[in-house]
């Protein structure tokens, strides 16, 4: 296996997604994430036709409302079988408990259905906020008809609970994929959610150990999807094409 380069797009991007598909293919990446509500005839067919693969689709919110977290999971799943995604990003709301072990289990089995994982994301933002506890959270989703991995997040990570040996532990072929992405210094309110949501920035544009966390894997013989998101109020205005060529240049050097 090789490493191969994709996005995780930005939802206030002002780019149409046929639009954004063209862009990725000719910048060189090999897949893109999509929004579930975007998913229509028209993007599956352009996916075909660039030859990107749907790695991810964003995603869904498993909270204490189990009613509203399994409404949400049919639809993601229905978007996720027509695009042929290999994973659904699901973010957490609560913690691991009687209650949401079931929901994971089915929701699991669900995107299993239609070919897909379940991608845990664990955040510092989460309940749900470090390595070992979305790894529990892995297991969960592999049992009976479930698939799950654990998504990495390069900004998640260095702001949660996750040690460095914690990342050098992180079994193989438990990692669904990488997320990857660099940070302003944080200003001096410490609003978390201000710095995740607008506050991102290119790979080496930032104070993030990059180099670290990236050979913390390459070195141990990993080898998967690393999907830049990066989320900034800065980068938002600049050209679709421009901010796709930024982002290939800054991020290939890394996963050579």
């Amino acid at each position: 296996m090789t490493i191969d380069l994709a996005i995780s797009p930005d939802s206030r991007w002002a780019v149409e997604p046929l639009d954004l598909i063209a862009e990725c293919s000719a910048a060189g990446f090999a897949a893109l994430g999509v929004a579930a509500d975007r998913v229509d005839g028209a993007v599956v067919d352009a996916y075909r036709a660039s030859g990107l693969r749907c790695h991810e689709v964003l995603g869904v919110l498993l909270s204490g409302d189990e009613e509203a977290t399994i409404s949400a999971a049919e639809k993601v799943a229905a978007a996720a079988g027509t695009i042929g995604a290999e994973w659904v990003l699901t973010i957490f709301r609560e913690a691991l408990n009687p209650e949401t072990t079931k929901m994971i289990e089915r929701c699991s089995a669900m995107f299993a259905d239609v070919g897909a994982g379940m991608a845990v994301e664990f955040s510092p933002l989460s309940p749900v906020s470090s390595i070992n506890l979305g790894l529990e959270i892995v297991r969960v989703g592999n049992r009976g008809a479930g698939r799950a991995g654990l998504m990495i997040d390069s900004w998640h990570f260095s702001f949660g609970d996750s040690t460095w040996d914690d990342l050098a532990r992180v079994p193989l072929d438990e990692i669904a994929y990488v997320q990857f992405d660099d940070a302003l210094a944080p200003e001096p309110d410490g609003n978390l959610r201000k710095e995740t949501m607008h506050r991102r920035a290119l790979p080496g544009e930032g104070t993030l150990e990059l180099e670290r966390f990236a050979s913390t894997l390459l070195d141990r013989g990993w080898a998967g999807t690393v999907s830049v998101e990066v989320l900034s109020a800065e980068l938002r205005t600049l050209p679709a094409h421009e901010l796709v060529q930024r982002i290939h240049e800054t991020t290939a050097p890394y996963w050579r």
